[in-house]
């Protein structure tokens, strides 16, 4: 009985190891499936230093080599490097030959195969080195000038000496060299005697310049060189002044002498042009020209669904104020825009006329960059007449009101005032203080601001009774009546 009972247990023993081995077998079965099937492996060769590398024509290549990375989808997806198998490496770079050469590095993993190429320009940058041989003995002027030699070399070239091109002047012998790839050398030597060649000046832009009243003159640049002191352009002494503001031809002058006390004298002729303005056009029958100042802003767009709901076009004269997308939408829709400042602060920008212009252009260039429109339309902050500019430039209006078109631009005023500047906050009043305003001018440019919501409020009634009593409503062109007031500064 006892051996009876053994043999049972030693059966179950059995049972349960082969069960256990099962299970370990189904796992590990489970883990490779994970790993080698469920599991994409990919294989990457990654290259040491630059793919795209740069090698100046005679200098040694230096191979940085490249590492060879295994990754899974699941598994290792950061990548394991490997030192097995080896990359195998194919091409060879050589320093003399120009273009683009390539270096490949490819590897196999059982079934994966990874491939990458590095790309080596050869380029040839440096110049070649001419070198002069010394003189044995001193020149003595009147004399034959005796050649010492010399010899140009280039890594590249190799042996340029006979395409050096000697020039002889007064005082010096001039090497010039140019290999196959374009680099330049020149060498000098200086060769002491009677030196009768004075400096040349050369202008940037030529000796007859031109430019439009607005615009800042800025020198545009001259150099000088002598025959034996070389570059003399620190020497030069210019005088003159061209008044940017003022059309006229203003002579610049340039003055430079050598060592040898030759002198040269070059002059500038710097026109300062007027753009020609248009002749102005009043329109036929009864006009008003809505104009809105300091926008857009929060409200405009109402504004322009009013307009568009009555047929009607205005003009805005805008800042930069942040709603860029508004004024795309304002030039959309048909209306006119036109500059008034960047920032509206009469101290910076009536500071000088140098200060105003700047504005005037960055605003046109926002406007520009904004509708695609160049508009050479504007109003002045505070209008022509204003006083407030001369507590930072006395006069300053008088030399900008003609200097604005003289530089192409039409500047506007008013004939009527909507109250909307100061002189009320409520909509009745900007109605009332338009009709009435309008009623006494055949053609009519009104001020409003579209920054104030109570008179953008008031437009509907002024569009209703202008339409009611046979007006028209406008945008500002360039040849429109631009209602200048007397200018008081």
């Amino acid at each position: 009985m006892e051996h009876k009972s053994s043999g049972n247990h030693s059966r179950r023993t059995g049972r349960i190891l082969l069960g256990g081995v099962f299970v370990l077998v189904v796992l590990v079965g489970a883990v490779y499936y994970t790993v080698f099937h469920i599991n994409r492996f990919t294989l990457e060769i990654h290259l040491k230093g630059e793919q795209e590398q740069r090698l100046e024509c005679g200098d040694a290549y230096e191979e940085p080599g490249a590492e060879l990375w295994l990754y899974g989808s699941l598994f290792w997806q950061e990548g394991i490097l490997l030192e097995q198998p080896e990359i195998q490496v194919e091409g060879t770079v050589s320093e003399k030959n120009l273009g683009l050469q390539e270096i490949c590095y490819r590897a196999e993993l059982y079934s994966l195969k990874a491939e990458n190429c590095r790309r080596i320009h050869v380029l040839d940058t440096k110049p070649p080195v001419l070198i002069l041989k010394d003189m044995e003995e001193e020149y003595v002027p009147g004399e034959p000038f005796r050649e010492p030699g010399y010899e140009a070399m280039d890594a590249h070239d190799g042996d340029l000496t006979d395409r050096v091109v000697r020039t002889e002047k007064t005082g010096q012998i001039v090497y010039a060299v140019t290999d196959l790839s374009g680099n330049p050398t020149v060498v000098k030597r200086p060769v002491p005697g009677f030196d009768p060649q004075p400096p040349v000046i050369t202008l940037e832009g030529g000796e007859d310049y031109r430019i439009r009243v607005g615009t800042c003159y800025e020198e545009p640049g001259y150099t000088a060189s002598d025959n034996l002191d070389g570059d003399l352009t620190e020497s030069v002494l210019v005088e003159g002044v061209a008044d940017w503001l003022t059309p006229g031809t203003y002579p610049i002058t340039y003055t430079v002498s050598d060592s040898g006390g030759n002198e040269t004298v070059l002059t500038r002729n710097v026109t300062v042009e007027a753009a020609q303005r248009p002749d102005t056009e009043y329109p036929k029958g009864k006009t008003i020209y809505l104009t809105f100042d300091d926008g857009p802003g929060i409200h405009t767009r109402q504004l322009l669904d009013v307009l568009d709901a009555y047929g009607a076009k205005a003009t805005f004269f805008v800042v930069d104020s942040g709603y860029d997308n508004m004024m795309k939408e304002i030039v959309r829709r048909g209306h006119s825009i036109g500059i008034h400042s960047v920032s509206h602060k009469y101290e910076e920008i009536y500071s000088s006329p140098e200060a105003f212009f700047a504005d005037l252009y960055g605003m046109q260039e926002i406007i520009y960059q904004n509708t695609g429109v160049r508009t050479t339309l504007m109003r002045f902050p505070g209008g022509g007449s204003n006083t407030i500019s001369r507590r930072y430039s006395p006069g300053i209006m008088t030399t900008l009101t003609q200097a604005v078109q003289d530089a192409g631009f039409q500047y506007f005023d008013w004939n009527v005032l909507s109250g909307d500047a100061g002189e009320t906050t409520k909509t009745e009043d900007v109605i009332d203080f338009v009709i009435d305003g309008v009623q006494q001018h055949r053609v009519s440019v009104v001020l409003q601001h579209d920054i104030h919501y109570f008179s953008v409020a008031a437009v509907e009634k002024i569009l209703r009774w202008g339409k009611q009593n046979g007006y028209q409503f406008l945008p500002l062109r360039e040849n429109s009546p631009g209602f200048h007031q007397d200018v008081l500064n």
